[in-house]
C-alpha cells in the first residue's frame, strides 16, 4: 500500500463503518426485490341479519361450518368475519349458518381459496358481502312478574308463555314436571353470575310434553322466593325462565360440532344487551326487575 493510500489508525474505523453500511444497504435492497416470504393478508366477509318481529337485531350466531368459527350480529344485525394467513390451509366451499333458538335457521355458501374469500362467487358479491338474511320467528318466549322491584326474601310471582308463531305444529318438552317455569328460573345480569330463585312451594302438576299448533300458546305461572344463598348485589336483573326445549333444536351439546360450539363457545362471544338466557342465542322477552336493599 502506497503512502497515498495507506490508512492511519484513526481513519480505519471510519472505512470499516462505510463498508458495513454499504453491505447492510445491499442486503435490504436484496430483500425488497426478492422476498423470502409472501406478505401477510387479511380478507373480510360481511353481511346483515334482519329478524322478524324485532327492532334490535343482535345475538344471531353466524357460524362457519367445518371451520368451527362464529361471531354474533350487532344491534343493527351486521357482522364481520375476518380471515388471515392462518386460514391459508382452507380451500373449497364452506357453509355459513345463521342461528337463533327461537328462529328458523338460514344458511349461505362461500368459497375460500387458501384462506382468501373468493369474491363474486356463490352467495358472496364482488364486495365481499353476503345478501341480507331475513329470519322467520318460530316461537315467542315472553314473561312477566307481579311487580318491578323486590328485596331478598320477597316472593316473586312469575309467568312465562311460549307461543307458536310458525305455520307448523311444534313439540315443546320440559326437563322437569314443574311446567314451563320448572326449577330453571334465574335472576340474570351480564355483570354477575346467575342467581337461582327458590320455588316455594314446589309445583308438580303442569305438563311436561306439549304440542302447539300454529298460533297456540302454553303458559305457566309459579311463585318463587328470592333466596339469600349467594351475595346478590342490588341492581337490575332479567327473570329468566329456562328448562324448556323445542324438539330438533340443540337437544344435546354432543350431537354435532355446531352444538358443542354453542354450548362451549357462545358465552365467550361479545353479544348485544337484549334479554336472553346466556346459554344459547335467542331473542326471548323476559321481564326486567330491580333488586333493592
Amino acid at each position: 500500500m502506497s503512502a497515498k493510500t495507506k490508512l492511519t489508525l484513526s481513519e480505519a474505523p471510519v472505512f470499516f463503518v462505510m463498508i458495513i453500511t454499504a453491505l447492510i444497504a445491499l442486503s435490504c435492497n436484496h430483500n425488497l426485490t426478492n422476498p423470502l416470504e409472501e406478505p401477510l393478508f387479511s380478507t373480510t366477509l360481511t353481511g346483515k341479519v334482519v329478524l322478524e318481529n324485532q327492532t334490535e337485531y343482535s345475538n344471531t350466531l353466524v357460524y362457519i361450518d367445518s371451520l368451527n368459527r362464529g361471531v354474533s350480529t350487532d344491534s343493527s344485525g351486521n357482522y364481520t368475519l375476518i380471515f388471515n394467513e392462518g386460514d391459508s390451509i382452507y380451500s373449497g366451499v364452506f357453509k355459513v349458518l345463521y342461528f337463533l333458538y327461537d328462529y328458523d335457521m338460514d344458511s349461505a355458501k362461500i368459497v375460500l381459496d387458501k384462506g382468501r374469500v373468493r369474491l363474486d362467487t356463490l352467495d358472496v358479491d364482488s364486495e365481499g358481502k353476503i345478501q341480507t338474511k331475513e329470519m322467520k320467528q318460530i316461537v315467542l318466549m315472553e314473561g312477566w312478574t307481579d311487580k318491578p322491584e323486590y328485596r331478598v326474601g320477597d316472593k316473586v310471582t312469575s309467568t312465562a308463555r311460549v307461543t307458536n308463531l310458525s305455520d307448523r305444529i311444534i313439540h315443546i318438552y320440559i326437563t322437569s314436571c314443574n311446567g314451563i317455569l320448572s326449577n330453571f328460573v334465574y335472576l340474570y345480569n351480564d355483570k354477575y353470575q346467575s342467581f337461582p330463585l327458590g320455588c316455594n312451594p314446589p309445583v308438580l302438576t303442569l305438563e311436561c310434553d306439549i304440542y302447539l299448533s300454529p298460533n297456540e300458546y302454553y303458559e305457566g305461572t309459579i311463585r318463587y322466593e328470592i333466596i339469600e344463598c349467594k351475595p346478590l348485589v342490588p341492581d337490575e336483573y332479567f327473570v329468566v325462565a329456562g328448562g324448556f326445549f323445542v324438539e330438533g333444536r340443540l337437544l344435546t351439546p354432543f350431537q354435532s360440532k355446531f352444538n358443542r360450539y354453542v354450548a362451549e363457545e357462545w358465552y365467550k362471544i361479545h353479544r348485544g344487551t337484549s334479554p336472553k338466557l346466556d346459554l344459547i342465542p335467542n331473542k326471548f322477552r323476559f321481564p326486567l326487575v330491580r333488586i333493592i336493599e
